[in-house]
């Protein structure tokens, strides 16, 4: 089982996830979108062993401290989907000139492929392709949860004006994880978190069929 702290980061407010698979004292930094020392000395008070930095995709603000957390925890691995590595090297992709008028320090990353399982200690995370909001958006499922980064909010979904970005994929993604049998609490990039049972009740772009738009 798994334990999850929440940290705000950055001018948009991301939601920076830390897991700690509680068996092995393991942990995973999810969307780090700007450093935070409190994330660093939460870390090291508990004696965990940050095992992995998990991306949901590629934009500035969830990426955006991932080198700086690299510096303090230099044996981490970086996990991205794989339609995401471009906004690795691409700031044009990820946004930070758009956003932010700067570029940031590149780094590189593993590549992960639609049902890739990772073990963080007992623990097993399996990347799902949620691609919309980004080409290569992904959610992250284990135990009872769902890091959904920008594909799903409550009651909303993410943008698809960006580069990369469909309108038609993020519904069709959507539809995805409607599917999903077991009820979970779904943790989003942004603003509070969910449950999957909430959002197909109330959350319209959940709803929407894409052949019903499109």
């Amino acid at each position: 089982m798994t334990e999850i702290k929440t940290f705000q980061v950055g001018i948009m407010s991301t939601n920076c996830y830390l897991i700690t698979d509680k068996d092995t004292k393991e942990m995973a930094i999810v969307d780090p979108g700007a450093y935070s020392s409190v994330i660093t000395d939460t870390i090291n008070a508990s004696a965990g062993n940050l095992k992995m930095i998990l991306l949901t995709h590629g934009h500035y603000d969830h990426i955006g401290g991932v080198s700086d957390f690299l510096r303090d925890f230099p044996n981490a691995k970086v996990y991205i989907g794989e339609k995401d590595k471009i906004c690795l090297t691409n700031d044009e992709y990820n946004l930070s000139i758009k956003m932010f008028q700067r570029r940031f320090q590149h780094f590189s990353a593993d590549i992960l492929c639609d049902g890739e399982i990772l073990r963080l200690g007992n623990t097993e995370i399996k990347f799902m392709e949620t691609p919309g909001h980004t080409a290569g958006s992904g959610c992250y499922i284990f135990d009872d949860k769902i890091m959904s980064g920008d594909t799903l909010f409550c009651e909303s979904c993410g943008r698809t004006d960006f580069p990369g970005s469909s309108s038609i994929d993020i519904i069709k993604s959507l539809r995805i994880l409607s599917q999903l049998e077991q009820d979970y609490t779904v943790y989003p990039g942004h603003d509070c978190s969910t449950t999957l049972s909430h959002e197909k009740k109330y959350n319209p772009y959940m709803r929407t069929n894409y052949e019903d738009i499109y």
